[in-house]
């Protein structure tokens, strides 16, 4: 199923979530020869198995492992219910739960962006550039609690500013209302979940006759509003 940008401006609306539509139509224009001949040469050389354990490869567990630290640790903090980081930080008068959580949610960002960079897909090279603006929407906010981003794209953290940031800053920069961490998690979450498939060996017992599948599979992953 081919994506229009009336189609991706219609889920963004929908779902919130305003993702760069350019910046995909793009990477999927650029690589689309780059996997036709990848398909071309697995089935012209019968490498199966080697393409298979690329699928399965260290960094693809890696990735996974990250990722889903990162959807956990931003789904914590855009809680807003009576239970939440936040709601406990207001009971309690202390902001040392946010921050460790805030510690762990930059850690398992920078793992997962480093891993998307290392990745050959498409679709990871998206995720990795929208991972990316969410940090450059939220520049200001971010700033004031001691976030930064570093030219890798990565998350740098002032301790001693994060520290001392009071709970009003902390809520405007990864609270349910700022939606940094809401998109973060959402996208953090669709990694985790296409790399779970790449190192589960979904193509298990692939053969000759499996490259139909492959490349029904590889197009339709990029559907992933639907």
């Amino acid at each position: 199923m081919r994506i229009t940008n009336q189609m991706m401006q219609m889920t963004s609306k929908r779902t919130g979530i305003w993702l760069q539509q350019n910046t995909l139509l793009d990477i999927l224009n650029k690589s689309s020869s780059q996997t036709d001949s990848l398909l071309s040469s697995v089935s012209k050389n019968g490498s199966t198995n080697t393409f298979l354990q690329k699928l399965n490869d260290k960094s693809s567990k890696q990735l996974k492992e990250a990722a889903e630290s990162l959807s956990d640790y931003a789904s914590k903090l855009n809680d807003d219910g009576k239970d939440s980081l936040f709601a406990r930080a207001e009971a309690s008068g202390s902001t040392a739960e946010l921050v460790e959580n805030i510690k762990g949610m930059a850690s398992a960002y920078n793992k997962t962006v480093k891993y998307l960079s290392g990745s050959d897909s498409a679709l990871d090279k998206f995720y990795q550039q929208e991972l990316k603006s969410y940090l450059s929407d939220n520049t200001e906010a971010l700033k004031k609690v001691g976030i930064t981003k570093k030219s890798d794209g990565g998350i740098s953290i002032q301790e001693d500013v994060l520290k001392a940031a009071d709970l009003d800053s902390l809520k405007a920069a990864f609270g349910s209302e700022s939606g940094f961490s809401e998109k973060v998690g959402y996208v953090s979450g669709r990694v985790a979940e296409n790399a779970r498939v790449s190192s589960a060996g979904i193509l298990g017992g692939y053969n000759s006759s499996g490259l139909d599948y492959w490349n029904t599979f590889t197009k339709n992953m990029y559907d992933f509003w639907g």
